[in-house]
């Protein structure tokens, strides 16, 4: 039952997402679903239990998958995802700033050459006074 969702990379924590939450939201606009059937001793047999809980996970699984019957990607594939093209988001912005400042002209005047000397004996002026 959950084996092509396991070699598709899902993990038990994928399925427990899948069992307890919608795709999509519902007809009534709920994202979750109610619990799973349980079991009625005075009016099933508990063969009957097992079939009806066994479809109803089916049920829930086949929500899971493409209309051409692909599994889709998991929750922690998704996040996993997201996480890596925000990575290499970051990493393009930092070597794209990287090269703009390569290519600026370098247009530090002497003030602010001064300024930022300046600035570093009085950081050093201040750790000094603090060692003592």
């Amino acid at each position: 039952m959950f084996k092509p969702f396991f070699n598709a990379g899902w993990t038990i924590s994928d399925i427990q997402h899948a069992l307890e939450w919608r795709t999509t939201p519902g007809l009534h606009g709920k994202e979750a679903w109610g619990a799973l059937p349980q079991h009625d001793h005075e009016t099933q047999s508990y063969i009957d239990y097992c079939r009806i809980l066994r479809a109803a996970i089916l049920h829930r699984m086949n929500q899971w998958r493409t209309a051409t019957g692909e599994i889709m990607l998991s929750r922690s594939q998704r996040a996993a995802a997201a996480s890596n093209h925000a990575r290499a988001a970051a990493r393009a912005a930092t070597e794209r700033r990287a090269q703009q400042a390569a290519q600026r002209p370098q247009l530090r005047s002497t003030a602010s050459r001064g300024a930022a000397a300046a600035r570093a004996a009085l950081a050093a002026a201040r750790r000094t006074r603090a060692c003592s």
